[in-house]
């Protein structure tokens, strides 16, 4: 039983493009109350933005950025039988979100990123059971990672099912390798994520539980081989 593709597709490909400095500064005094953004937190952002994307192409992910909805919609139709989370910004999802679940029923991912999240509520909420939206970036791809983890998990147990113990571990490493990485990007420096002050946060623990030890879903598959 072969692999199954996962697809990232990332309309505009970053978190900086477009008015992401503006919208920022303005989410930093209107909202938060503090100084806007500096260049240092913009760049650990971009940074940590850039690290994902590695992390989600050496851990079985095919990832690819576009930048205009045209472009998009090319690669959805090369890749439409494939397992495809879109990324876009509220006010481009806005218009691509309906054309793809309208076109496209099997894709039904879509992480949407914008700092006034209530001004897409009303085209959101026809979407709620396929679409999530974040007001900071590495919430975004901390959720998308951890999402993925947790269908590599389940594809790996159809693989045992099938008595595909090589591809079955092959899906499970992903996954742990997914979660360590979406728990190392979930404790951020000050001022990028928490506004008021650095809270480390603990690690997720639940994938990692089913992944790990003598009776985890790693050495279940190992035995098999």
């Amino acid at each position: 039983m072969p692999l199954q593709d996962v697809i990232v597709i990332w309309l505009d490909g970053t978190f900086k493009g477009g008015n992401y400095r503006s919208m920022r500064n303005e989410f930093d005094e209107n909202i938060t109350g503090s100084a806007p953004s500096s260049p240092c937190s913009d760049e650990i952002d971009d940074l940590i933005c850039n690290q994902t994307k590695q992390d989600l192409i050496i851990n079985g992910v095919l990832v690819f950025t576009v930048k205009t909805v045209e472009e998009a919609i090319e690669t959805i139709e090369i890749y439409s039988q494939a397992r495809v989370l879109f990324i876009s910004s509220g006010s481009l999802g806005k218009d691509i979100v309906p054309k793809i679940v309208g076109r496209y029923p099997l894709i039904h991912s879509f992480y949407i990123f914008c700092f006034k999240m209530f001004l897409h509520t009303d085209w959101a909420s026809e979407y709620i059971d396929c679409l999530q939206m974040f007001d900071h970036p590495i919430d975004l791809l901390v959720r998308l990672m951890r999402d993925i983890s947790l269908y590599f998990i389940e594809q790996g147990k159809i693989q045992l099912e099938f008595d595909e113990p090589g591809n079955a571990l092959t899906y499970f490493k992903y996954a742990w390798n997914l979660e360590t990485r979406a728990n190392t990007r979930d404790k951020v420096p000050p001022n990028t994520k928490n506004q008021e002050g650095f809270i480390m946060q603990s690690d997720y623990r639940a994938s990692l539980n089913l992944l790990e030890g003598d009776d985890g879903l790693i050495r279940q598959a190992e035995k098999r081989l």
